[in-house]
């Protein structure tokens, strides 16, 4: 509740201006830092198709480390894990293209994606996109690539069947 009214502030504030300022008490939900003009810190993100712009919840640090590494750790857990609900979970939605957090970077209802950031310090506006991240034929042919490791049916080569009390079944040749 106050974060929201802390937020629609923010909105009324800024309704003329392009670029806003940090609000009172602005803290980064990564670091617990604060988010203030002094520390050049503060962070803007454009969503699309709305084309709002909106106050970022991490300080700078955080949106330059989640724009260097997103889209290289989504590739790497989707290769890593064992768990297959969490497999169908990740490549649900593709391989990312733009940063993204929930928390930090919520949208609006209609929006798609954070397309832009504007970042306080150097007052410069740049793209969203992730480092390494691909679009178009490029993007389905890795998204295809990486659906490999889902297993559609039955288990994997070495996998025990077990009985209804977790037992090892004997198999029976």
């Amino acid at each position: 509740p106050q974060l929201r009214t802390q937020l629609l502030n923010f909105d009324i504030r800024n309704k003329m201006a392009e670029h806003g300022e940090p609000y009172d008490g602005m803290m980064c939900l990564c670091t617990m830092e604060d988010i203030t003009v002094e520390d050049g810190n503060y962070v803007e993100y454009q969503c699309h198709p709305s084309l709002k712009w909106k106050p970022c919840l991490y300080e700078r640090a955080v949106v330059e480390k989640l724009l260097e590494e997103q889209f290289t750790a989504f590739v790497d857990r989707v290769k890593k894990t064992d768990c297959q609900a969490e497999l169908r979970r990740l490549l649900a939605t593709g391989p990312p293209i733009w940063v993204e957090d929930k928390h930090a970077l919520p949208l609006d209802d209609g929006d798609t994606h954070v397309v832009q950031l504007w970042f306080a310090s150097d007052k410069e506006e740049r793209s969203a996109k992730l480092k390494g991240a691909v679009e178009g034929d490029e993007r389905k042919a890795l998204w295809d690539d990486l659906k490999l490791f889902i297993i559609e049916e039955g288990k994997e080569e070495g996998d025990e069947e077990k009985d209804a009390n977790g037992a090892k079944e004997e198999k029976s040749t």
